[in-house]
């Protein structure tokens, strides 16, 4: 009986302090959250290309021959632009044989080769890109794809984006904080997140034709853009 007691005391005990630890609660986080993005505009200083040799032909040594032939002679007029060697880079090479098939679906056991070189192209005169694409196709490029620009050290203008969000969260708190009767305190907790998000283009395989004429190119600009989301105390 007395046992029953002792154990039955103990449970209690165990009751009440999970109840006490049930009712306490995290501390208090109140605040004044707001979020604002800052813009910074800059001109590219790189841009990358991918240009594209096709050829085909029933024999696939002749096929692979004249690819050779033609990629080297685009490779010879890129370096000839000014690209450095160390700036172009073949990133990918096939050759596929198809099978050709009559009117009713039908194989006819002839076969295709189809030959693809592609090749990578770092520029770092995007003023020059019209030049290099001309000189390109003039030597037998017959595809240019993913036009790409950037540019080479973004890290003072994340900076400046960054302090422009900062400086709008905190006008933004100011007003906000006035217009409720309170005085803005220091802040509690920031979150910052800068990209580097940039224009991209991309071109379709070209059609075999007659001279080229100067490509025109515009690189237009690249945004750097900051978001924060800061929690101030409020006094």
């Amino acid at each position: 009986m007395r046992i029953g007691r002792i154990i039955s005391l103990i449970l209690l005990a165990g009751l009440t302090l999970t109840a006490c630890a049930s009712q306490s609660g995290p501390a208090d986080q109140s605040g004044l959250s707001v979020s604002a993005t800052g813009s910074v505009y800059l001109v590219p200083d790189v841009v990358e290309i991918d240009l594209g040799v096709q050829t085909q032909s029933s024999v696939v040594g002749s096929a692979v021959a004249n690819n050779n032939r033609l990629a080297g002679a685009v490779m010879a007029a890129v370096t000839g632009q000014g690209v450095a060697i160390g700036d172009i880079q073949t990133t990918y090479f096939s050759v596929s044989p198809q099978q050709k098939f009559d009117d009713s679906g039908s194989p006819t056991g002839e076969v295709t080769y189809w030959v693809d070189n592609t090749i990578h192209i770092k520029l770092r005169q995007p003023d020059k890109l019209g030049d290099v694409l001309q000189s390109a196709i003039a030597a037998g490029a017959n595809s240019v794809q993913g036009v790409n620009y950037s540019v080479s050290d973004p890290g003072q203008a994340q900076a400046d984006a960054r302090q422009k969000a900062i400086d709008a969260a905190q006008a933004r708190a100011h007003l906000l904080a006035s217009a409720a009767g309170a005085t803005l305190g220091e802040p509690i907790n920031i979150n910052a997140y800068v990209g580097l998000p940039g224009p991209r283009t991309s071109g379709a395989a070209l059609a075999e034709q007659g001279p080229i004429g100067s490509v025109p190119i515009s690189p237009g600009s690249l945004e750097v853009q900051a978001q924060v989301t800061i929690t101030y105390a409020l006094k």
